[in-house]
């Protein structure tokens, strides 16, 4: 048996898809077991030879697409956002099937066990009328990782229509569900949500992050982080005012934060400046190799995940996990799966509500009141999340699925 992954998400060293890829492939060697991994066409050279991927898929897990006007108005399709919407679901899923096509014919053998880490409504119709295509006989058993809620969008905008794309892949897709294909979701409220919205029966194949290094020793003064891509959805708009605001009220802390982005959000750009006039602020500029976010994310105290509860929702986080694995208090918005791991013991720190810089701020001053305390709670819960969510355990629950 062969196990292949399918990730047109792997592009470079920043995504969640390289370091999923690279602790997954260590234990399945470990195992003496085979794989294989085909990525983005767009993928850097360095992280082909390193994972030894193959660059294969035309568009990327983040690609976008829109009509000209002519063509929306042909089309009948006035509103733009939701003709981008349809554009792209269309353009990305013919490419994707026509992707899977043109694969090695042996990664379609029924003896193999294929793994699509993360994929959205923008591939997954593509794969169903692929596989229902090949005959029963050679097919492999496929395993998908649902890694987004039916709103997410790459632009940053709520999907409009999502849940209708959604809706038309799972009823396509019922001759093959718990016979040759397999739904996963990297929590249990994100798993809840495919089944009360879609009947979809998802189990929990949690992200192999969680060999993370102790976090920082306990100081006078803590250090605040916030790390990943600085997006809206991520709550990166909310920083400026929320560290002035504590500085404002006298607070003993430093703060740490990574600026990576392309440029293309005017509210990224906006804080971005204002961060820079900020006092006291130490700013990580680019993309960090998995060496150097070790490095780093190892002084951090308390990590800031300020995620957009309407955009961001009950999606799974690698930061979060590292974090939690690493005995690291967070700061997280209400209605995020951050959030609601906090209510329900399984993470330590402060939750705000409603969602905007004062209230951010306001946590961030709670925590730091208690700081010590609130360390050494989260310390005693890392250890069992910590075997929860490691290469291992992924591989296990990948390995339930294999041909027998």
């Amino acid at each position: 048996m062969d196990v292949i992954f399918l990730d047109n998400g792997l592009i470079g060293r920043g995504e969640h898809s390289y370091s999923l890829l690279k602790r997954t492939g260590s234990s399945l060697a470990g195992r003496g077991l085979r794989f294989r991994t085909f990525g983005a066409k767009s993928m850097a050279p360095s992280v082909a030879a390193e994972l030894g991927a193959e660059p294969h898929f035309n568009f990327t897990l983040y690609s976008k697409q829109s009509r000209r006007l002519l063509s929306r108005i042909a089309r009948l399709e006035w509103e733009p956002v939701r003709s981008a919407e349809r554009a792209t679901w269309q353009i990305l899923n013919r490419s994707f099937e026509r992707d899977l096509d043109a694969l090695p014919a042996d990664v379609w053998c029924a003896g193999n066990l294929v793994v699509i880490p993360g994929l959205s409504q923008n591939e997954l119709f593509g794969l169903i009328r692929f596989l229902l295509a090949k005959p029963e006989a050679r097919r492999p058993r496929v395993i998908c990782q649902l890694m987004f809620p039916p709103t997410w969008t790459s632009w940053g905008l709520p999907a409009r229509l999502g849940k209708e794309f959604y809706r038309k892949s799972f009823a396509l897709a019922q001759p093959l569900i718990g016979k040759t294909l397999f739904f996963m979701t990297e929590n249990a409220a994100l798993g809840r949500l495919y089944q009360t919205e879609f009947g979809v029966d998802a189990k929990i194949l949690p992200v192999p992050f969680g060999d993370a290094p102790p976090a920082a020793s306990s100081r006078d003064a803590p250090t605040f982080g916030f790390f990943g891509y600085s997006k809206r959805d991520k709550g990166f708009h909310l920083l400026p005012r929320a560290i002035e605001n504590c500085r404002k009220a006298g607070i003993a802390a430093n703060f740490t934060i990574q600026l990576q982005h392309s440029g293309w959000e005017p509210e990224t750009v906006a804080a971005e400046e204002a961060l820079r006039k900020v006092s006291g602020v130490r700013l990580i500029e680019g993309v960090l190799d998995e060496d150097a976010y070790i490095e780093e994310t190892s002084q951090i105290d308390v990590m800031l995940l300020p995620y957009d509860p309407a955009l961001f929702g009950m999606r799974g986080s690698g930061i979060f996990t590292q974090s939690v694995a690493a005995g690291r208090p967070l700061v997280a918005s209400a209605g995020t799966f951050a959030a609601a791991s906090i209510e329900a013991g399984q993470a330590e720190g402060e939750i705000f509500s409603p969602y905007d810089a004062g209230n951010l701020s306001a946590a961030i001053l709670r925590v730091a009141s208690r700081f010590p305390e609130s360390r050494s709670r989260a310390m005693k819960l890392a250890p069992e999340f910590a075997r929860k969510h490691s290469a291992d355990a992924y591989v296990d629950v990948l390995l339930a699925h294999a041909p027998r």
